[in-house]
């Protein structure tokens, strides 16, 4: 996956220096804490000067104990408070089984006086869900047939100033991420999306 995601693409380029970005996974070292085989963090930026902040979080293995952690509870354990959660359907980022948009969240959150906008979807097998009884529902239909699904956390995000209006920054964020979509290598693209 690492490998896998471009350097540059559309109009964003890799920033050599990228922000500290918030971690995907809450505190502690255990596998139930840090339930990824693999994460990817990277800024981009483009001729514009605007710098968006890409977090991948895969795991191979999701299982009712070892999951994927929503970014609604990785913000909050470390200091930021979430001001606005939303369900939002990524226009033009299509499953490829039911070339149905996939679903996600919209998040606002705050810290230091400082405001980040963010945009995510999570995938747990062929299932994209903004709610969480859903994707425990998905985990355990999968352990009863005797399987374990892949996942992964596809989080974009940019810090703004608080006063901003979030709405023009999520749909910044969402382009960011379908262009990343496309841009991605098929035989990789379906860690993103199925």
């Amino acid at each position: 996956l690492f490998r896998s995601v471009p350097a540059a693409f559309g109009a964003w380029r890799l920033l050599p220096s990228p922000l500290q970005q918030v971690s995907v996974a809450t505190k502690g070292v255990t596998s139930t804490d840090q339930p990824y085989d693999e994460v990817v963090s990277r800024t981009y930026v483009n001729d514009r000067g605007d710098a968006v902040m890409l977090a991948l979080a895969y795991g191979k293995n999701q299982r009712q104990e070892v999951k994927i952690h929503r970014p609604e509870l990785c913000y909050p354990a470390q200091g930021y408070k979430v001001n606005s959660l939303r369900p939002v359907t990524f226009t033009g980022i299509a499953d490829s089984l039911t070339g149905k948009n996939v679903t996600g969240q919209r998040m606002v959150v705050h810290a230091r006086n400082s405001m980040e906008v963010v945009s995510y979807w999570i995938r747990i097998g062929d299932t994209y869900s903004s709610n969480p009884w859903r994707i425990r529902w998905q985990i355990m239909q999968e352990g009863l047939q005797g399987r374990m699904t892949d996942g992964i956390l596809v989080r974009v995000s940019q810090r703004v100033s608080g006063e901003d209006d979030p709405t023009p920054y999520h749909v910044k964020l969402e382009a960011f991420a379908r262009e990343l979509v496309q841009a991605m290598p098929a035989q990789t693209r379906e860690y993103l999306v199925r």
